[in-house]
């Protein structure tokens, strides 16, 4: 419903605007057959019906613009501020010269001119103020940026090397056990393909954390079943699954990054006598909700609070750098205790507009 709302935000200025036109055109008209053969009221009706009209165009023209919807809302919640203070100003003002017993003559006309300039002053005011919070954001990412790919890299393929390596060093050295030379030659190939798939995702993280994706439909329960399955391969830790057949949200191939994080993390530090992960996806009506649970040491709620506020921390790797990529994709991320043991991380992202299966990724 609020993002609804926030998408929709100027069609109040298109209302707006088109009800002060409204109401300008029939008071004018009414002194204008009032008072025969006076320019007056065509004069009022032009300062006061134009302003009504470039709002309703301005609410129009920021329907169509990339301005982001929570943008769009700030924006047309300035120019309704700015309209009720200007009112609220000349409305006091009237106030007091009935107080003091004073007539007032056409009040319509200045309250309308009133209304339209601090709604027209508040909308451009919004406007600029949008824009340079979106370039501090933008900037600020842009110096961020390199810091989290050099996390990512450092993080995850840190990992996966150190497992080829692992079992590169457990190779027989004769061919006697065949067995458990296939075993640890599999387990290789795959670890090593996962690594290269890595660095082909390292430019969608790093376009995603600039702010500015390339979004697209992607499968996200295609690729988290593809992932389970993996880590149960190559982990041994048991993975039950619940998932959708197919859930389509909007991001990019980076959400691999996100889904992999989490699922790694979830065996990683588990240290139950039986480690075991469970692993779901949802397809709601307008979200999907990605949830994994393990049944390993938990979390503090300390940990849990540093990793959703993580501005300003110096570890951004791990969950922290998944709950940046989370945001950049519209979406958000939850972190409770499982119980009676481990945690649940739900991650739920906005589901894609119906598509051609042939557009999605997965």
């Amino acid at each position: 419903m609020y993002r609804r709302l926030q998408a929709r935000s100027p069609f109040l200025l298109v209302g707006l605007g088109a009800t002060l036109c409204a109401v300008a055109v029939s008071h004018h008209v009414t002194e204008f057959l009032a008072i025969p053969g006076s320019g007056g009221p065509l004069l009022a009706l032009g300062l006061d019906g134009l302003p009504a009209l470039g709002l309703t165009v301005a609410g129009y023209r920021l329907m169509g613009t990339d301005v982001k919807p929570q943008d769009r809302l700030s924006i047309v919640g300035w120019s309704l501020g700015g309209s009720t203070i200007v009112v609220g100003v000349m409305g006091a003002t009237m106030f007091v010269r009935l107080f003091e017993g004073r007539s007032l003559a056409e009040p319509v006309f200045p309250l309308l001119v009133a209304l339209e300039i601090g709604a027209i002053a508040g909308l451009v005011a919004g406007y600029y103020n949008t824009r340079a919070r979106a370039d501090e954001r933008r900037a600020r990412a842009v110096s961020e940026a390199m810091g989290f790919v050099n996390d990512l890299i450092r993080h995850d393929l840190r990992n996966d090397l150190t497992v080829i390596q692992g079992h590169a060093r457990l190779l027989p050295t004769d061919d006697t056990d065949t067995d458990t030379s296939t075993h640890h030659s599999r387990t290789i190939e795959t670890k090593a393909t996962e690594a290269l798939e890595r660095l082909e995702t390292t430019r969608a993280v790093a376009d995603t954390l600039v702010g500015d994706p390339d979004v697209k439909p992607v499968d996200v329960a295609a690729i988290t079943d593809r992932l389970a399955t993996q880590l149960e391969t190559v982990s041994g830790v048991t993975v039950r699954t619940d998932i959708d057949e197919a859930a389509v949200v909007s991001a990019n191939v980076g959400l691999r990054s996100v889904l992999d994080n989490l699922l790694e993390n979830a065996v990683e530090h588990n240290d139950a006598n039986g480690p075991c992960v469970w692993v779901s996806v949802d397809d709601g009506p307008e979200t999907v909700s990605v949830t994994i649970r393990d049944n390993g040491p938990g979390m503090s709620p300390e940990a849990r609070s540093a990793l959703i506020d993580h501005d300003g921390r110096k570890d951004r790797g791990g969950l922290s750098m998944v709950n940046t990529l989370v945001e950049r994709y519209d979406g958000t991320l939850h972190v409770t205790t499982n119980e009676p043991r481990g945690t649940t991380v739900e991650v739920e992202l906005p589901r894609a507009r119906e598509t051609a299966s042939s557009q999605v990724t997965t």
